[in-house]
């Protein structure tokens, strides 16, 4: 494969033609042309899925094409229910499940309760509220 470079003059078209074939192009001198031979067609790619396992979402492509491998690492998610049987204005929880959950609380009585949660790691939280109560957080 050979390569020939081109320059052209403002406002002018540019002619390229390919020897040994009947292919022409022309562009107008404002745009930039490629031409490239692609040359022989290697080997399909083979993409195999590898290994699939737990933890913080990932994807990776392992071996040299044509033959690869894709491995996942996936996310697993749960739930957790928390009991509050101590009134308290500030719920200390640990949920053990590896991410920050969605959190609905439910006083003793069966009423949604808002609290603001905050997130101490992927595997505590506290539920801060006005005023103490018990009841139930629901983590998923």
């Amino acid at each position: 494969m050979s390569t020939v470079e081109v320059s052209k003059p403002a406002g002018k078209f540019i002619t390229v033609t390919r020897t040994k074939t009947d292919s022409v192009v022309a562009e107008p001198a404002d745009r930039l042309l490629e031409v490239h031979d692609p040359g022989v067609a290697g080997p399909p790619n083979v993409l195999t899925v590898g290994t699939v396992t737990s933890g913080t979402a990932a994807v990776s492509i392992t071996g040299v094409a044509p033959t690869q491998v894709l491995n996942f690492v996936l996310p697993v998610s749960g739930s957790y229910a928390h009991t509050q049987s101590v009134s308290s204005a500030t719920w200390t929880i640990t949920h053990n499940l590896g991410y920050r959950p969605a959190v609905s609380v439910v006083d003793s009585g069966g009423n949604y309760v808002v609290g603001d949660v905050n997130y101490v790691s992927v595997n505590a939280l506290t539920i801060s509220f006005s005023a103490p109560f018990g009841g139930f957080a629901y983590l998923s």
